[in-house]
């Protein structure tokens, strides 16, 4: 049976368009945490669903907003570590505007701290990609990889003590991308300016503007 060329050419257009859609590759490698401790890494709810209404206190009223995760901190002082989930637009027309933003907010009775900003998936280099998270009692471990361009790669390590959302470690480092992971090589820029936990300022910066 012939097919005329003028299908071919429409079906090769079609398949490449669905291609530049797909969230970058690759993605970034698991944290060095053994395999009895994965559950410990943060997992999102699929996206349409939450485990809490949206108009929970931590989504400040935006919209698209839903609870993804929370995380039993070891400190009387500390009830949670809350993981808020703002879905980006269907319609979005920039790999940078895919972006499924996720806050990890650090709930206690002193007042809500903003310790950390990614993506959950990374969309086109040098955009922001998603990190993990392991809690071992009053310590939040950040594990943080993004994907830049000429097989080039960022690696954040970065650790809290809680209550008090203070840093005990906090490295950078440069590297290459080897398969599908980040082989560090050098050490990263100076590290950024720690922010005061707000909703636009969060303790950590992971992703460069």
């Amino acid at each position: 049976m012939r097919i005329h060329a003028a299908c071919v050419i429409a079906l090769a257009a079609a398949v490449a368009l669905t291609d530049c859609r797909r969230p970058y590759a690759p993605q970034p490698p698991m944290s060095s945490t053994s395999t009895a401790r994965r559950q410990e890494t943060v997992d999102t709810a699929p996206k349409g669903q939450s485990t809490t209404l949206p108009m929970d206190p931590l989504c400040h009223g935006r919209p698209h907003c839903s609870v993804a995760d929370r995380r039993p901190v070891g400190s009387p002082d500390v009830s949670e570590i809350v993981v808020v989930r703002l879905a980006a637009p269907q319609d979005a027309a920039s790999d940078e505007g895919h972006c499924d933003r996720r806050e990890y907010w650090l709930s206690r009775p002193a007042g809500d701290l903003l310790l950390a900003v990614d993506c959950e998936a990374q969309w086109g280099a040098d955009n922001a990609g998603p990190a993990s998270l392991t809690v071992l009692g009053t310590l939040a471990t950040f594990h943080y990889v993004e994907f830049l361009s000429n097989d080039a790669c960022e690696i954040v390590d970065a650790a809290l003590r809680l209550p008090q959302g203070r840093i005990e470690a906090h490295a950078r480092h440069f590297g290459t991308v080897v398969g599908d992971t980040c082989r560090p090589s050098r050490r990263g820029d100076p590290i950024p300016v720690l922010g005061l936990g707000t909703l636009d300022h969060p303790i950590l910066v992971l992703h460069r503007p």
